[in-house]
């Protein structure tokens, strides 16, 4: 169904399995909802999305809105349960005067990882008098059990799927069903139960195994590791006999507070970066390279974010730890190729600098260190809030 499309980001949730606020947590530069985000806003046809969130964060998420796209969106306080905020996002729709034959998706904000593309192929699935959800298969067998634990019988999972969002519906049909499950007293798990209940019919889109809901502790690393192929859309180059390589990427947030540290080297007068350390987002993709070649984890297992050891480390000390640690398994760097994205600061005056740097930090020639800048023409993360870097690694064996 062609036309405008509008959207609700439900962002009121709690977060008492994860133990705290699970939409804040920090996913490559980005809180967890500000993905969801801007993949609404990158969707062709979006004219506005409400963002529902607690009523005492409404200034919070408004302050955190991306400069590019804020024009387009609107948050507001919404309720109790889910019910009451995807309800509340339809009635800010209504009240902004949407037609109600426009498309409306409902996005869980805890959902990070959904593309563009999945988002494109609900709303086109959307026909008056027909919703749209998107599923995966089941992959597991599932069991029944008892209130003890014990299992009871297998389940049939010939007809089943797991359901995701975002849910699909136009305007009319949306805000109908969601305020005849309210009237009727209907506990609607979600959009889809209550456009079902409302007797509107609802088809299945194919959905992502990616687009997973931020639920357990745990589910954050899940997440992180499937956003990191999104932000990192290459693979590692083939290399020769005896050598291995990796990728690597990092992006931190702008932190005015804070001096910034870039590829080893301090720039006077510039906005430094946010992290757990000094925040060198070229460094620790550097970091992410080597270890990703060596088959050694990544930066966050050799330094976890919650051991204070590391808290306003120099990213200088980590690179060197992280050569050790590759030393160890019997590798050593042959060559580095890294990418700083930002609007500032201009690295061209030191490219040379950094890479001397670099090379000395590793233990390489400086004509073994390729460093390369560029910048994001102003959209995204990069153009206006944070830096971000990629790196490619080639060890050999020592």
């Amino acid at each position: 169904m062609a036309g405008p499309i509008a959207a609700v980001l439900v962002a009121a949730g709690r977060g008492q399995r994860m133990g705290g606020d699970k939409l804040w947590i920090d996913l490559w530069g980005r809180p967890v909802w500000r993905w969801s985000l801007d993949t609404l806003l990158a969707l062709p046809g979006l004219t506005s999305v409400v963002v529902v969130v607690s009523a005492n964060a409404v200034e919070r998420f408004r302050q955190a809105l991306p400069a590019a796209g804020a024009e387009r969106c609107t948050v507001v306080a919404g309720g109790a349960e889910r019910p009451d905020s995807s309800l509340a996002g339809i009635a800010e729709l209504t009240r902004q005067g949407l037609p109600d034959e426009t498309v409306v998706l409902i996005h869980d904000a805890a959902r990070p990882a959904a593309s563009t593309a999945l988002m494109d192929r609900v709303a086109s699935a959307v026909r008056p008098g027909q919703a749209a959800i998107p599923t995966v298969p089941l992959r597991d067998a599932l069991k029944r059990l008892d209130g003890s634990g014990r299992m009871v019988a297998a389940v049939d999972r010939e007809q089943l799927v797991a359901a995701q969002t975002p849910q699909g519906a136009t305007l009319a049909n949306m805000r109908s069903a969601l305020e005849e499950a309210q009237a009727w007293g209907r506990a609607a798990t979600d959009e889809a139960a209550a456009l079902a209940a409302a007797g509107i019919g609802v088809v299945a889109v194919d959905g992502e195994p990616a687009n997973l809901k931020l639920t357990v502790p745990g589910d954050d690393e899940v997440l992180r590791r499937a956003l990191a192929t999104a932000v990192t859309p290459f693979a590692a180059p083939s290399v020769g006999s005896g050598e291995q390589a990796g990728i690597g990427f990092d992006a931190h947030r702008l932190d005015p507070g804070r001096e910034l540290w870039l590829g080893g080297l301090r720039f006077p007068g510039e906005s430094g970066l946010a992290g757990h350390s000094d925040g060198d987002v070229a460094l620790h993709a550097a970091i992410d390279a080597l270890l990703g070649a060596a088959g050694a984890g990544d930066i966050g297992a050799l330094y976890p974010s919650g051991d204070d050891r590391w808290r306003d480390a120099d990213s200088a000390k980590l690179l060197n730890g992280a050569v050790a640690r590759v030393g160890e398994l019997g590798w050593q760097p042959v060559s580095l190729d890294l990418t700083v994205v930002a609007a500032h600061p201009s690295i061209a005056p030191r490219r040379d600098e950094m890479a001397a740097r670099i090379a000395g930090l590793i233990g390489l020639e400086a004509d073994r260190v390729n460093i390369k800048a560029t910048t994001s023409d102003g959209l995204g993360f990069a153009g206006a809030e944070g830096i971000a870097a990629f790196a490619v690694a080639v060890l050999g064996r020592s």
